[in-house]
């Protein structure tokens, strides 16, 4: 009688191989040839277009202009959004969220983005009588907030761009940015400087500072933000300290995620 292999659980091989090709195409972060995986995982060729041919009947891997190279298809980002709600973002979260409220004595409100807009995840009150009304779950244009426009910056410009595209800018008060090249402008301060500022852009007579929470690889994956009313809170309390604030918190969180500064992918990879 064989003795059992008790050193290591069983492995299927053609899974163990697509798990090692879906492995290398994401630590490349960019589209690769059928020979160049090939020869990196030393695999035959023809093995490896099996592998990807499988893996993109199921949404893991998509190929440009359907005969170029292949890059990771939709299923790994559902795979990934599946992971962030199991380590339970708002929980890891909360505790931030409730010293920021105490610090800023304000609301403090935590989006993640869902499709081309944002969704509330929580929010904790401030001890103020009068608050900035929202609601966990509300739905949102990205474009028009503080804490929509920190998640913005740091999309994909090709996201930004389809976004654009699909559902634009439209003018939620006078103070909305419906310009695309003005935004674009926006954003670009908003990754230089570390934060958002919201002028009544979301809410006439509503002030808000947001900063982008970013997970392993500077994917921006939520954002926080501070909001009070525009009479509360002038512009040199606004920069000099919710933004700081917000941006501290936002980091926090990003480091208890996994995010390293160094190996963040810029905004428009």
């Amino acid at each position: 009688m064989r003795p059992r292999n008790v050193g290591a659980p069983p492995t299927i091989k053609s899974v163990e191989k697509a798990a090692r090709l879906l492995a290398h195409m994401a630590t490349v972060g960019q589209p690769i040839g059928v020979h160049d995986l090939a020869r990196a995982l030393h695999l035959d060729p023809s093995t490896t277009y099996r592998l990807l041919r499988s893996l993109e009947t199921h949404g893991f891997v998509e190929q440009d202009l359907g005969s170029g190279p292949y890059r990771l298809g939709t299923m790994t980002l559902r795979l990934g959004a599946a992971f962030l709600q199991s380590v339970e973002l708002r929980a890891l979260a909360r505790p931030w969220l409730e010293r920021l409220a105490e610090q800023s004595q304000e609301t403090v409100h935590l989006m993640i983005p869902d499709g081309e807009m944002g969704i509330y995840l929580d929010r904790v009150e401030g001890p103020q009588r009068v608050r900035v009304a929202s609601s966990v779950g509300q739905r949102e244009y990205l474009h028009c907030g503080a804490v929509g426009k920190a998640i913005l910056a740091f999309l994909p410009q090709s996201q930004v761009a389809r976004i654009f595209a699909t559902v634009g800018l439209p003018g939620i008060t006078a103070q909305t940015i419906t310009s695309p090249s003005k935004l674009r402008t926006s954003l670009q301060d908003i990754r230089r400087r570390g934060y958002s500022i919201d002028n009544g852009e979301g809410n006439d007579g509503v002030r808000c500072a947001g900063a982008p929470i970013l997970g392993d690889g500077g994917r921006v994956i939520g954002a926080l933000s501070i909001a009070a009313p525009a009479y509360r809170v002038d512009f040199t309390r606004l920069h000099g300290k919710f933004g700081p604030l917000v941006a501290s918190a936002a980091a926090d969180i990003s480091g208890a995620l996994g995010y390293r500064k160094e190996g963040a992918v810029s905004a428009g990879a």
